[in-house]
């Protein structure tokens, strides 16, 4: 899970296996997949900064 408020989070570790407070920027996105090599990425907040990074990410192919 990444999570650019660790406030949000901080309580909820078991929902995942691992958590990255990080800003929700496609570069940061992508430096955790070359970390962790996600089988996929599932974008999951409203508003336009996912509506960005979910076409950024699509366009190189995570």
């Amino acid at each position: 899970m990444v999570n650019s408020n660790p406030e949000t989070v901080s309580t909820d570790y078991d929902t995942s296996d691992l958590l990255f407070f990080e800003p929700l920027t496609v570069e940061d996105v992508l430096n955790i997949c070359d970390r962790v090599d996600p089988d996929g990425v599932i974008v999951q907040f409203g508003g336009q900064t996912p509506l960005n990074l979910s076409r950024a990410l699509q366009d190189v192919g995570v």
